[in-house]
């Protein structure tokens, strides 16, 4: 999820619940206020009926609905004012009414307690307005401030999606210098000048490194010669014996195999120097080609083979480069099988997958693609079968995946 609408988010769950409390609040307090208002007026109104009934001016009997005059007896009640709900038979419904019991003492000693009422039908439905109008206001400011927090944030962080951006694209062995510029925010500013530093020295130490490693094979082939040279006229001595027989050959296929490595690193420099344009390929022909030379190692383990192509793989591809990938591929499903397993080539316009049986690695899978990185540390091969084929797809904007799913190994190749 986006940063900004993570912010975005947060900001509306604090925003909700601060919109609902303060209508609440402010319900409250309207009606609160509005209440005593209205126990003031109906306390007024009460001093005045008792001022007319002590002054003679006013008869203990009332004919108006909002005013009741009763007899006290027993103990002198208290001032109370009480809610409650009465019958208008004008409208036929059901109304709220306010009313307020005053105890009063006459002159000649009577008591008398006075009630006086209000209908609060019009107030409640403007404690209504006020309340809806609040909660309008409400959510009108929090969805300005929403909206223009967005806004300052989008401006704000402006900075910093132009340099993921720049990041994004930046390339290893590319020569495109990254545009991170100083910005007005100081934090962006020192990220980027960090994060060019960072990429200038891992670029050098790229650089440094592949020119070591394509120097290193190039001076080891060589003494490779060399070696190879002494034991070819070593093994043909007509007074070596067995045991020094079977010696030679162990340092022969020690340097065979030192060979291969040397030749894949010599490989890998090419590759990464991006020296191989690409062109159109037959995928099933080339897949085929490979199988046919790998044939004895398949009939050896009795292995399935099977090539299905649900439309022209699209993929282009330097000839050498395409015959590399899938000869790396293709022997890597070969050689990590198991008897009597399969190996299942699917093609596709985007690409293609190999899926092959196996036991489980016993490496992580995100080691998989490194240098001299194997599967299955017993074998013999020189591990740099897959990091060659990992290089060939970056190079060329492709991507290498891994899946295992538990019974099947599948390694799949497709464009981006």
């Amino acid at each position: 999820m986006k940063l900004l609408h993570r912010i975005a988010r947060y900001q509306l769950a604090v925003t909700v619940p601060m919109v609902v409390l303060g209508t609440v609040i402010g319900y409250a307090l309207v009606t609160a206020v509005v209440k005593e208002e209205v126990d003031e007026q109906l306390e007024v109104q009460a001093e005045r009926i008792a001022g007319e009934l002590q002054q003679g001016q006013r008869s203990f009997t009332s004919n108006a609905p909002d005013v009741f005059i009763e007899v006290a007896s027993g103990t002198m009640p208290a001032a109370l004012f009480k809610d409650t709900i009465m019958f208008n038979a004008a409208e036929q419904e059901d109304l709220p009414w306010r009313f307020g019991r005053f105890p009063v003492i006459l002159p000649d000693g009577s008591r008398r307690v006075i009630t006086v009422g209000r209908s609060l039908a019009n107030t409640d439905e403007m404690i209504g307005a006020i309340a809806l109008g609040l909660a309008a206001l409400l959510a009108a400011m929090a969805l300005g401030n929403a909206l223009l927090n967005r806004r300052l944030s989008r401006s704000l962080w402006r900075p910093f999606h132009h340099s993921l951006d720049q990041i994004q694209r930046f390339e290893m062995g590319g020569s495109q210098v990254p545009d991170l510029p100083d910005t007005e925010v100081d934090e962006f500013t020192g990220l980027n000048r960090a994060l060019s530093a960072m990429m200038v020295k891992l670029r050098a130490d790229h650089t440094a490194q592949k020119r070591f490693t394509e120097q290193a094979a190039h001076e080891l082939q060589t003494p490779l010669a060399i070696m190879q040279g002494k034991l070819d006229q070593l093994i043909q001595s007509p007074h070596l014996g067995e045991h020094d027989a079977d010696l030679i050959g162990g340092i022969l296929q020690a340097r065979e195999r030192m060979g291969r490595m040397v030749s894949n690193m010599l490989l890998l420099a090419r590759i990464g120097n991006q020296q191989f344009p690409a062109s159109p390929i037959d995928w099933p022909k080339l897949f085929n080609e490979q199988q046919q030379a790998m044939q004895d190692l398949v009939e050896e383990k009795h292995l399935s083979v099977e090539l299905k192509q649900a439309s022209p793989c699209g993929l282009r591809l330097h000839p050498f480069l395409a015959e590399l990938l899938v000869g790396n591929l293709l022997r890597n499903a070969v050689q990590h099988n198991v008897p009597n397993g399969t190996i299942r080539i699917l093609l596709n316009t985007d690409g293609f997958t190999i899926v092959n049986s196996g036991r489980p690695l016993v490496v992580p899978p995100s080691s998989l693609f490194d240098r001299f990185a194997k599967g299955d540390p017993s074998s013999s091969t020189t591990g740099l079968g897959l990091a060659m084929a990992q290089e060939i797809a970056v190079q060329n904007g492709m991507q290498l995946l891994y899946e295992h799913n538990g019974t099947d190994h599948r390694l799949t190749v497709r464009g981006t």
